[in-house]
């Protein structure tokens, strides 16, 4: 019969050199992170988005320059600018981990992430600025 010390010290081997050529892949290296971002920026959107909408709603039937004249008060511009901020770093967390378990080549993910990163920094830059413009009075 085999020695027990042996076995256990034959598993740790081998359990090393396992751990050794998996290191650094998957998604360990920044899986807790995004996780923890997509948590936290959905916990940021539930009371910004019901401020957003309640506020929408409101507006709805006035007119342009009433809404104008809103979003130019400094605390509602400032939350509107911190839900756009929230609502587009959510998004970028979610559909980088839709690439990452549905887009299985390597230049098809590494080109889906650039073209999503782009499009999140474009749209949500834009949209801090029309916020800012408004805000500045600069119509």
């Amino acid at each position: 019969m085999a020695d027990p010390q042996s076995l256990s010290d034959s598993t740790a081997l081998r359990d090393e050199a396992v751990l050794r050529r998996v290191r650094h892949l998957g998604s360990a290296r920044d899986g807790l992170k995004e996780w923890q971002l997509q948590r936290l920026t959905a916990l940021a959107l539930v009371p910004l988005g019901l401020y957003f909408v309640v506020s929408i709603l409101r507006l709805a039937t006035s007119d342009q320059i009433t809404a104008a004249a809103w979003l130019a008060s400094p605390v509602a511009a400032i939350l509107v600018i911190f839900f756009i901020i929230a609502a587009f770093a959510h998004a970028l967390v979610g559909l980088r981990s839709v690439l990452a378990d549905y887009v299985h080549t390597r230049a098809w993910s590494l080109a889906a992430e650039l073209l999503v990163r782009a499009a999140t920094i474009v749209l949500a830059s834009a949209s801090v600025l029309a916020v800012l413009k408004l805000m500045l009075g600069r119509q």
